[in-house]
């Protein structure tokens, strides 16, 4: 990867903007390969950035940020953004541990119909 296409005023924002870039491609977008992420993510790594990749296996980017918080339950984008949130601080990770599931918002039929005809 030729990392020099990139200007060096983005290098600082690329450093500032690593946490909201990971929060973004986490999902296994639907028509856009994961290599297209990792070559995303490899680049904000070669400027210096803290980035990783997460591929949620058979889920849309509408799941993890729309469907999957409505379904309540263990929501595994939240749950990770959390720990993200509270990573270092053990008395906040263990009553996160300890937090009730969420309750359902939508019935799951809506949920699929919605999956089914999302134009995303």
């Amino acid at each position: 990867m030729n990392y020099c296409k990139f200007s060096q005023k983005l290098r600082h924002s690329f450093l500032i903007l690593t946490f909201l870039c990971s929060i973004n491609f986490v999902d296994a977008l639907k028509g856009v390969g994961a290599d297209a992420e990792l070559n995303f993510v490899d680049a904000l790594k070669g400027v210096g950035a803290d980035a990783e990749l997460i591929l949620y296996e058979g889920k849309s980017h509408t799941d993890l940020f729309l469907q999957d918080p409505l379904r309540g339950g263990k929501d595994d984008l939240f749950d990770h953004l959390v720990a993200v949130i509270h990573a270092g601080d053990e008395e906040a990770l263990a009553k996160d541990a300890l937090a009730p599931p969420r309750k359902r918002l939508v019935p799951e039929i809506l949920l699929s119909l919605a999956r089914q005809i999302s134009p995303f």
